[in-house]
């Protein structure tokens, strides 16, 4: 049974999705040591991990998290991950 990640953050009004969700981009090292950059989408209420990809050199990961806060703020949990495909 498929569970949907947003469900527990659904509300009729509008509910901006930066009510229950944060974004930022961490900085991990590779096995080769090299630094690598990923956007990194948390719950507010538990903590957990809702998505997180590669964001690229650190010039593209500052334009993806702007535009990921831009979404945050203007869709619903639930059109933010159809939008990111958190789920389909």
């Amino acid at each position: 049974m498929a569970i949907d990640p947003a469900a527990s953050m659904q509300s009729d009004a509008f509910d901006p999705a930066s009510n229950h969700l944060d974004a930022r981009i961490d900085t991990v090292r590779t096995w080769t040591l090299r630094r690598r950059h990923e956007l990194v989408v948390t719950r507010h209420d538990t903590g957990a991990v809702e998505l997180r990809i590669d964001a690229g050199k650190p010039e593209q990961a500052g334009r993806l998290l702007a535009r990921v806060h831009d979404d945050l703020h203007s869709k619903t949990v639930m059109e933010f991950f159809r939008e990111w495909r958190v789920i389909s």
